[in-house]
């Protein structure tokens, strides 16, 4: 009995024990149910009372805002200098790059063969069109045109002509001999064509006056056609003679062009044969000046315009030319249409290969709005002005071009006439209100 009481005991006290632990678990979660909802209704609830207040302080009336705004202190006037907006005429233009180049390249060439016997100019010299350049030795050439002028002068002996004046090839002793043979014949046959119709020859013997005439008619043809075929030769060898003269003279070589030594490619003694080269002469005044000009503005390029440009071994001399020659398309990689301008160069001061920068001027006398360049602010890239209308500052963006001295092009923003601050920039914001100045 005292063992089963001892069991019956410990069940009991297991069962509190239980019991106790699970009363402890409800209890917490009891409590942490309270502190989540508690937590929810302010996040509910805050949001919704801060509204109301903000709204019920934007229901204030018209009269307590105004009170307010009357309470607040009134800025005084920022004192700014203004300038008005003229308009004046401006140069139009256009910024290309361009690269000078020879007007004229010619490679000097020998017309004949033989050795350079001379040569008057070296490297970076300047020639006159016309001045002898080089000497090529002519003595082959002397005794070629000798032989040509006795070649021609026997053909011309055996015909019987002298130089200078007209030949008739009748005159020829050897077509004057067939000449009177054909005539001896022909009066022979008319004698014997009356004997043969009086029955006082055979028909046998003016058959041979007939024969003989036909002879004589084909030797007189002959002579004629062997004169003129001497006539012909003559021509051919006063051909060979001018030949012959014109490579004497091309021994002597000449500038086609003024201008300078470009390149030197042959020295005293080199044995030049037809077309070796010798020198090549560039004609820099003037100078041609290549460059592009951009899509937008190849509509406005006309021949005759002016153009002005710089150069960095000059950079403070400006070079003028004008426009000759445009191109006929546009570059399909650049979109830019090719024009070729031409420099004058008297001093030669520009050389082929430079690299220009240029202005071409496509309007003379176009009008432009003009404001002080110190009126003009600079902020993240924009630039930006303050027009003062009715003692108030008004903050506009605007597009500038040219300058001009003190002045800058305003292309968009402004007006001619209206009044733009010019001092004190850094104090002014849309709506200030300022004291003009001038």
């Amino acid at each position: 009995m005292i063992g089963v009481r001892g069991k019956g005991e410990a069940d009991a006290s297991s069962l509190a024990s239980f019991q106790l632990k699970r009363k402890r678990k409800t209890k917490m979660k009891r409590m942490t149910f309270m502190k989540f909802t508690t937590l929810l209704i302010v996040i509910i609830v805050l949001p919704a009372v801060l509204l109301t207040s903000a709204c019920g302080r934007n229901q204030q009336s018209p009269e307590a805002t105004a009170e307010a705004k009357a309470a607040a202190p009134t800025p005084p006037p920022i004192d700014v200098a203004t300038a008005a907006a003229i308009t004046r005429t401006l140069q139009r233009g256009v910024e290309v790059v361009g690269s000078l180049a020879a007007d004229e390249e010619v490679v000097i060439s020998a017309q004949a063969p033989g050795e350079l016997a001379q040569l008057n100019v070296d490297f970076g010299g300047y020639v006159a069109r016309g001045q002898i350049i080089a000497l090529i030795d002519s003595r082959d050439a002397k005794l070629k045109v000798e032989q040509a002028e006795a070649t021609l002068k026997q053909t011309m002996a055996r015909l019987g002509m002298k130089e200078g004046e007209k030949f008739d090839p009748i005159r020829n002793p050897d077509v004057r001999v067939a000449r009177a043979q054909l005539d001896w014949d022909k009066m022979s046959l008319d004698r014997q064509r009356q004997l043969v119709e009086n029955g006082d020859v055979s028909r046998a013997v003016y058959d041979q006056a007939v024969t003989a005439h036909s002879l004589a008619q084909a030797r007189y043809q002959a002579a004629v056609d062997a004169v003129n075929q001497q006539l012909a030769i003559v021509e051919q060898q006063r051909a060979s003679l001018d030949l012959a003269k014109k490579a004497l003279t091309d021994t002597v070589v000449r500038a086609p062009i003024s201008g300078a030594v470009k390149e030197k490619h042959a020295s005293r003694g080199t044995y030049l044969p037809i077309n070796g080269r010798i020198v090549t002469l560039v004609k820099i005044n003037p100078l041609r000046l290549r460059a592009d000009i951009p899509e937008y503005a190849a509509g406005l390029v006309r021949t005759g315009q002016t153009i002005t440009l710089r150069v960095e071994a000059l950079p403070e001399r400006i070079f003028t030319g004008r426009v000759v020659r445009i191109g006929a398309s546009l570059n399909e990689q650049t979109r830019a249409l090719t024009v070729e301008a031409e420099v004058a160069n008297p001093g030669n001061l520009l050389r082929p290969g430079m690299f220009a920068k240029s202005n071409l001027i496509t309007a003379s006398n176009a009008p432009a709005v003009m404001v002080p360049r110190r009126a003009v602010q600079i902020i993240a890239g924009l630039n930006k002005v303050f027009v003062i209308e009715n003692g108030r500052a008004s903050e506009r963006i605007v597009k500038t071009g040219a300058n001009d001295g003190d002045l800058i092009e305003i292309v968009e923003g402004v007006k001619s006439g209206e009044s733009v601050a010019t001092s004190n920039l850094d104090k002014l914001q849309e709506g200030s209100t300022v004291s003009a100045g001038k």
